[in-house]
């Protein structure tokens, strides 16, 4: 099992800081979680969000690949379909080699309508804006010039130049809330981010890959699924603060989901990413519960949620990697 910790760098306007304090005071925590032995960190993207939810997670990959030396640094998710693949593909080779052979690429297909209007595209074009991206990142990374004829691309004998650190090239996750992601990520042969439900999640992507004759255990399944260590459970002081401040993380869902942007499909099954509150013991208990209900191989928690201080999470994250992590090394 893989622990990592997952990053908006929110900044909401009521418990609003300088935007060059929250970003520093992240990408310190990111370095000590770095030290502690976490495995990864992942970076969300949304566009136009008055909080400032994560509009660049590109370059702040760049520059906590520079403060690291251990962990893996990816996205959950990047919106592919806004890219350009080739310059997406320049852009993650370049941070592959300033970390060594670290980085990841966690993809999703987006759903906000005002997103894709500004970026000058639709959609309605992203299922296949999606498919065109994979291809075209994969064939980027691959060894000499890539051509490529599509709907939305057209390439002929394009060469990225340098090459990714890993080979074939860095991981590849995709985004699935509903059926037909879960089965495009199994065709694709992407790990996968299941965001939503099961039933048309995670269930439909190993139904695929059964399909595609393709083994899950050549894969990674990775879920947001946060916890909080504490003897005094919830009636830990600092529990109230992140529970007022991940209602208000949720309530900024509220609209999007209002105006039926994501939809699970017919029959889905809930996947429960609230808390897991408790002491050592208890969190190894319920994170045995979890994997035995989903088989993950990597759980993603927030690092830090909505304005609040880092320095005051990192004594919980430092006891975590002490005395829960090593159960399931």
């Amino acid at each position: 099992m893989r622990f990592g910790l997952v990053y908006d760098f929110r900044n909401p306007a009521q418990w609003r800081k300088p935007w060059a304090e929250v970003y520093a005071g992240l990408l310190e925590q990111i370095q000590f979680a770095d030290e502690l032995g976490y495995d990864s960190i992942w970076l969300t993207e949304h566009h136009f969000v008055e909080d400032g939810y994560t509009p660049s997670p590109v370059p702040l990959m760049a520059a906590i690949a520079a403060r690291t030396t251990h962990v893996q640094i990816s996205t959950d998710i990047l919106v592919l379909p806004l890219y350009h693949p080739v310059k997406l593909a320049e852009d993650i080779a370049t941070i592959d080699i300033l970390s060594n052979g670290r980085a990841m690429l966690g993809v999703g297909a987006g759903y906000r309508d005002e997103e894709f209007a500004a970026f000058g595209t639709s959609r309605r074009e992203r299922a296949s804006r999606m498919e065109e991206g994979v291809a075209i990142l994969r064939g980027c990374w691959g060894d000499g010039p890539f051509s490529f004829e599509g709907r939305h691309h057209r390439l002929q004998a394009v060469d990225v130049v340098p090459k990714p650190v890993q080979k074939p090239h860095p991981p590849l996750w995709m985004a699935a809330t509903a059926e037909p992601a879960a089965r495009r990520a199994a065709r694709l042969g992407l790990n996968l981010l299941p965001q939503a439900d099961r039933t048309g999640g995670y269930d439909a992507w190993l139904d695929e890959l059964q399909k595609q004759g393709r083994s899950p255990g050549d894969y990674r399944v990775g879920l947001i699924k946060s916890w909080f260590l504490s003897e005094q459970g919830r009636d830990d002081q600092l529990w109230q603060v992140i529970r007022e401040r991940e209602r208000y993380r949720g309530s900024t869902y509220a609209p999007w989901l209002a105006a039926g942007y994501v939809r699970p499909g017919p029959g889905a099954v809930p996947i429960d990413q609230g808390y897991m509150i408790g002491s050592p013991r208890e969190l190894i208990a319920q994170i045995d519960a979890v994997t035995k209900a989903l088989p993950l191989t990597d759980i993603i928690g927030w690092g830090t949620p909505p304005g609040m201080n880092p320095a005051d999470l990192n004594p919980r994250l430092e006891r975590f990697a002490r005395e829960v992590m090593p159960h399931f090394k």
